[in-house]
C-alpha cells in the first residue's frame, strides 16, 4: 500500500496554461522542446519561440522567422542567420532571464499556439480572446491526472 501511495505523489513534470477559470495541462518533460509560435502583428509573420524549462520557469532559447526583421525586433545584440529551411534565427543571449510563467494576450489574429513533438495547443479555440498564464510545474501525479493531464 505504500508503494501505492509513493506513486501517485510521485512528481511529473508538466505544462500549466490557466485563464483563470479553465486550465489546459500536458506533460513536458525537461528535455522537452517546447514552441510557442504566433503571427507577429507588425510584419504579419510567424513568429517561432523556442523554449526550454529552467528550473521552476520556462526561458526563451532561439527565435525563428522568414522574415529577419521580426527576429531583429527583440532587440539582442546578436546576428540573426539563415537556415537551410529559410528561416532567420538568433540564439538568446545568455542574460535573458528565465520567467517564472509567462502571460499571452491571445488576441483575433494572432495565431497563438503552444506545441511539443507530442502535442499542440492552438490557444484561441480553447480559451477565446483572454489572457492566459504558462507555467511549467513539477505535480503529483495523482493531481495531474485529475486535472486532466494530456
Amino acid at each position: 500500500m505504500t508503494s501505492l501511495g509513493v506513486a501517485l505523489a510521485t512528481p511529473v513534470a508538466v505544462l500549466s496554461v490557466n485563464d483563470g477559470t479553465s486550465e489546459f495541462l500536458a506533460t513536458l518533460d525537461r528535455e522537452d522542446a517546447l514552441t510557442y509560435s504566433y503571427r507577429q502583428s507588425i510584419y504579419q509573420v510567424p513568429v517561432y519561440e523556442e523554449l526550454a524549462r529552467d528550473g521552476a520557469g520556462l526561458r526563451i532559447e532561439r527565435v525563428r522567422s522568414p522574415d529577419v526583421r521580426s527576429v531583429e525586433y527583440f532587440g539582442w545584440s546578436g546576428e540573426p542567420a539563415r537556415e537551410a529551411n529559410g528561416l532567420w534565427v538568433e540564439e538568446s543571449p545568455a542574460t535573458v532571464a528565465m520567467n517564472p510563467e509567462l502571460v499571452i494576450r491571445i488576441t483575433p489574429a494572432g495565431e497563438q499556439a503552444l506545441s511539443t513533438s507530442r502535442w499542440r495547443l492552438d490557444l484561441r479555440p480553447r480559451f477565446g480572446e483572454t489572457v492566459v498564464r504558462v507555467r511549467a510545474q513539477d505535480r503529483p501525479w495523482l493531481i495531474a491526472v485529475l486535472g486532466g493531464l494530456r
